[in-house]
């Protein structure tokens, strides 16, 4: 039996600032990109990753704080992982705080055109972003 299997992925660190601005961070690994754009206030700077990985064909768009937890409060945020080519891509979201996961459609929501935004009721907490893709 021959079983193929292939994984790849690129990743970046980057600073959030609590100025409130608007910033955004991408990667590019074949056809997909991930976008991430946010403002946040509070606390101090702190070191966030942002990861895209290709594995046997699912895409994974990763965005987080890797240690420790994130003392941010996020004014608004958006992200999206998007096939090039189409320009679209069908997502799973999978968003936490501090204190674990939030469900959909409670602090965040999936637009027509698959970008996860917060709604109304976001508490200004983000520790991890997970968006996958098939």
């Amino acid at each position: 039996m021959v079983t193929n299997s292939f994984s790849e992925e690129i990743d970046k660190e980057f600073n959030i600032k609590p100025e409130g601005n608007l910033d955004t961070v991408e990667l590019v690994l074949d056809n997909y990109k991930c976008i991430f754009s946010f403002a946040a206030t509070g606390g101090t700077n702190e070191n966030w990753r942002i990861m895209l990985s290709n594995d046997n064909g699912v895409k994974t768009c990763f965005i987080g704080r890797p240690n420790p937890t994130s003392y941010l409060f996020f004014k608004q945020f958006s992200a999206q992982l998007i096939n090039t080519k189409t320009g679209k891509s069908n997502i799973i979201p999978d968003i936490s705080d501090n204190s674990g996961s939030l469900p959909l459609g409670d602090q965040y929501t999936v637009t027509s055109d698959n970008k996860v935004v917060p709604t109304s009721n976001f508490a200004g907490n983000l520790a991890l972003v997970v968006l996958s893709s098939e």
